[in-house]
């Protein structure tokens, strides 16, 4: 964890006002929280997860979910119900603060219009971090 608490410091001495994103779970948003900073738990629409909340290995079969459909499906329940079905079968609780869509996966733009379409068909509200939460 020595890393992720040197990061936190460092984000404190630049600026204690910003928002520490981390991937849910991880030890760097427990060193953000350890110094006083607001952080943001990231969760992956298009990233499969281990039981154990990590995630899938890009060189694993499935690890990127590039299918709109399931995309969509994942990030609601990810919204609603704060949960997602690992590789296993597993149903894993995720804090989710923000989430995230990779830029470098194929169709990537589309994806994303898909992804606030289905939200918002949903009754979920796109908004920045820090509004409305």
């Amino acid at each position: 964890r020595g890393v992720a608490d040197a990061v936190a410091r460092a984000v404190v001495a630049v600026d204690a006002t910003l928002v520490l994103y981390g991937l849910s779970g991880s030890c760097l948003v427990e060193a953000g929280e350890a110094v006083g900073l607001r952080t943001a738990a990231e969760v992956f629409a298009d990233r499969a997860y281990e039981t154990d909340g990590s995630l899938v290995s890009r060189d694993q079969p499935g690890a990127v979910i590039d299918n709109p459909k399931t995309l969509v499906e994942r990030a609601v329940r990810l919204v609603q119900e704060g949960s997602v079905t690992a590789r296993g079968g597993d149903v894993v609780a995720l804090r989710r603060d923000t989430i995230c869509l990779h830029g470098d996966t194929p169709g990537a733009g589309q994806l994303a219009a898909q992804l606030r379409s289905g939200l918002e068909a949903a009754g979920i509200r796109v908004l920045p971090i820090g509004i409305g939460d």
